[in-house]
């Protein structure tokens, strides 16, 4: 677990980051004219905090299944934890999702000027 997490959802977690930054500049959309590209943009650097601090558990909990077989009643509440952990963070994907299919609409102050320069002024 602890590998596969620092490894391999970690880099993509910041590789989500990373990416979306850049669509964001290089379409339309842009970084700061829509409302849901801001949220988008909050929950994925939430969630990639998030994750971080996660990691410390999953570590935790990794070196010790590693250590012994664990039985039913150990580390109970940190099974749960990871467990409602997964929950959140699949919530939080589906609402990132669900953002990106359904652009609300909404343009920010910033996204309004923009498109006041963009439209050509008669003469």
């Amino acid at each position: 677990m602890d590998v596969v997490g620092w490894y391999v959802i970690v880099p993509f977690s910041a590789a989500s980051l990373l990416t979306g930054l850049v669509q964001s500049l290089g379409t339309v959309w842009g970084l700061l004219r829509h409302y849901w590209v801001i949220a988008k943009l909050l929950i994925t650097v939430g969630a990639t905090v998030l994750l971080l601090v996660h990691m410390q558990p999953v570590g935790h909990l990794a070196d010790a299944a590693a250590r012994a077989a664990l039985t039913g009643g150990q580390l109970q509440g940190m099974r749960i934890q990871l467990i409602a952990d997964a929950a959140a963070a699949l919530a939080v994907l589906l609402t990132a999702a669900a953002l990106s299919v359904f652009k609300p609409r909404g343009v920010t102050r910033y996204g309004r000027r923009r498109q006041r320069e963009q439209v050509p002024q008669p003469r």
